[in-house]
């Protein structure tokens, strides 16, 4: 048996996550894509809907262990190393979508998650959820998920639920 991940594993808020878990569970998702894996805390959980997970992340930290929680989960875990903005994983990823979920958690400057939501948010298949960690980060100028993410809650066509615990980073979901 595969190794749970450890708590510092998880970079998010773990009342938060839960909230969030708890959401998607009830959508039972057949397709996941996950911009942003770093150590694997919410791959994991993902693997655990079986069905399909695809990863795109710059460094692929821990693939190995990765890989065998996906043979435990009887989950397809497909990774894609490299940028999330790079034409080819995008490519690749829409070949392997369309995503009941997206949770994207890679590079939080604004330029990078703006472009993440605008290449891979074509992805969500119809009453899919798209989530975006770190939506509220006041105080740091390098987080830019939180400008974005008010940017698109400020639309009146947007059906959101935004996560958040008292002095931390929250978690947005969106259904598009």
């Amino acid at each position: 048996m595969s190794v749970k991940p450890e708590q510092a594993d998880v970079y998010q808020n773990l009342w938060e996550l839960d909230q969030m878990l708890a959401v998607v569970d009830r959508l039972k998702p057949a397709r996941v894509l996950e911009v942003g894996t770093m150590w694997g805390g919410t791959l994991w959980h993902w693997l655990q809907f079986g069905g399909t997970v695809v990863s795109v992340d710059d460094e692929m930290r821990r693939a190995s262990t990765w890989k065998e929680w996906a043979e435990e989960f009887d989950a397809d875990l497909m990774l894609l190393q490299g940028m999330s903005q790079d034409a080819t994983l995008i490519e690749q990823a829409r070949e392997l979508g369309p995503y009941d979920f997206i949770f994207i958690d890679a590079d939080h400057r604004y330029e990078s998650v703006r472009a993440d939501w605008e290449n891979y948010s074509p992805m969500i298949a119809p009453e899919g959820i798209l989530a975006f960690h770190d939506t509220q980060h006041t105080g740091d100028p390098s987080y830019g998920v939180e400008q974005l993410w008010n940017e698109i809650t400020a639309g009146a066509d947007v059906r959101w639920m935004h996560i958040v615990m008292t002095n931390h980073c929250g978690i947005g979901l969106l259904w598009l």
